[in-house]
């Protein structure tokens, strides 16, 4: 045979498939444990029955962890950004098991979810979690990843009985299918013709109802997609094509709007200085100095919230280097200056807010968002400075971060034990005892201090039991 014929014959081999892994092997057990782990928590009858889960949601991102890590094995790629998106979920999981009130819990959830996605495909090297796009690839690859591998479990199974005997795993599952049916004819005749047989046979046949069917096809249908997810992140990620570096941009795009912007915030700011910080009387025409000053907080929230994102629209390097660049830096820098005082009398009629009703979770969350956002106005102004920061890493790690130590500290237990403190020192004209028993256990101690008492302490599965729980049953 001539070296040309041979050389062709070499090319059109058909390659031999790539042998499974052990780990390849150990994805549709562990996406069947995670799938029945998943549905222990979040099965639609249990929480109407009994609530959020608490102590399963750690065990499920442990376990989704643990089985991203023995899928991934040595090709995990542990970076700053994933280990903060992993801490993150890990903590407000953490959060879930110890405390009972049902708003951050969900909220929580909602974290972990996106946190844990996070941490995944940036171990799996899919994305990275310093960069704002980050949220976005995430749900573009979680739906590739859920909905593109589903046929990779029957795969693997097929390589694996291409190692066995194929005519004898044939013959093997004809022959079950051939006994089912003439079982079922011969346990229909002996059951005819004998009725103690027939009683016997009635005595051990198990009387399931249709849950017990439908929950094993529920788990079995949702590890399908669970070992999809993980097929996807085992596989080796594309190459990213490298980013063209931007040139100088326009500045003049954002002069106009930020100049117009800038006059409007200081004939605000003028008024808010003199009339909310400074208790002027006119504002009395607005219903009260009281009135005045205890409104408009959440309006004033939203405008800083704006105010930041457009300021980081236009911070890079090559807008301020083009012409108008730096009256642009300038107007900028004015508008973070004033959008600082903005904040301040939000901060300001909340806390006016808070003294007069109380603490409760939506102004419990507002005052986390603008705590949130004054550390965004501070990194925002370091950007002006050097446009080549990061601001999306520094306001995310804070933002999480502040997130979990406000979820550990107990945020259903600070706000009941809050208005009873200052309901009983005369402090607060009334409290709302309905309110704090829709927070759940956290809020037992405050009922009965109260001298309220509430009928939480129903059995729940392990799931759905949390530390707060716990320690009022005692």
């Amino acid at each position: 045979m001539d070296e040309a014929k041979q050389e062709y014959i070499m090319e059109t081999k058909p390659t031999p498939a790539e042998p499974l892994s052990w780990r390849d092997g150990a994805i549709p057990a562990l996406a069947v444990c995670l799938a029945w782990l998943f549905w222990a928590n979040f099965d639609f009858v249990r929480v109407l029955d009994f609530g959020l889960p608490h102590l399963g949601v750690p065990a499920l991102v442990c376990a989704h962890f643990a089985a991203v890590f023995i899928t991934l094995g040595r090709r995990a790629r542990l970076s700053s950004g994933a280990g903060v998106c992993m801490t993150a979920a890990l903590l407000s999981a953490l959060a879930c098991a110890l405390w009972d009130e049902p708003i951050f819990t969900m909220l929580n959830c909602l974290v972990i979810l996106l946190a844990a996605a996070m941490a995944t495909f940036a171990l799996a090297g899919r994305t990275d979690c310093n960069r704002p796009r980050a949220i976005f690839d995430t749900v573009t690859l979680s739906l590739l990843a859920l909905c593109t591998r589903l046929g990779r479990p029957f795969r693997a199974l097929w390589q694996l009985g291409k190692r066995a005997d194929r005519k004898k795993l044939g013959y093997a599952a004809a022959s079950v299918l051939l006994a089912l049916p003439v079982a079922a004819v011969v346990l229909w005749l002996l059951s005819s013709a004998d009725a103690v047989f027939s009683d016997l046979f009635a005595r051990l046949r198990p009387d399931f109802p249709i849950g017990h069917y439908f929950r094993p096809l529920r788990t079995l249908s949702t590890a399908l997609f669970l070992a999809s997810a993980l097929y996807f992140i085992r596989e080796d990620p594309a190459p990213r094509a490298a980013e063209k570096p931007h040139g100088p941009r326009r500045a003049v795009l954002f002069l106009g709007m930020t100049a117009a912007l800038d006059i409007v915030y200081i004939i605000f700011c003028y008024i808010q200085i003199k009339y909310l910080f400074g208790g002027a009387v006119e504002a009395s025409m607005a219903g009260g100095w009281a009135e005045y000053a205890r409104s408009g907080f959440f309006q004033l929230v939203a405008v800083a919230a704006i105010n930041l994102t457009l300021c980081l629209a236009g911070t890079d390097a090559g807008r301020f280097a083009s012409h108008g660049g730096k009256l642009l830096r300038g107007l900028y820098a004015l508008l973070l200056a004033l959008t600082a005082v903005i904040l301040a009398s939000a901060f300001r009629r909340m806390c006016l807010y808070i003294d007069a009703f109380g603490l409760s979770v939506l102004r419990l969350l507002t005052l986390w968002a603008m705590a949130v956002i004054a550390f965004g106005i501070l990194a925002a102004g370091w950007k002006l400075c050097r446009p080549g920061v990061s601001f999306f890493r520094a306001a995310g790690v804070f933002a999480l971060g502040l997130w979990c130590v406000m979820a550990l500290a107990g945020p259903g237990r600070m706000i009941a034990d809050y208005n009873t403190e200052r309901y009983l020192s005369g402090e607060l004209t009334e409290v709302d005892a309905g309110y704090l028993r829709d927070l759940g256990t956290d809020a037992l101690p405050a009922l009965r201090a109260l001298g309220e008492e509430a009928d939480m302490l129903t059995d729940r599965p392990w799931a759905q039991v949390s530390a707060s729980y716990q320690r009022a049953a005692k």
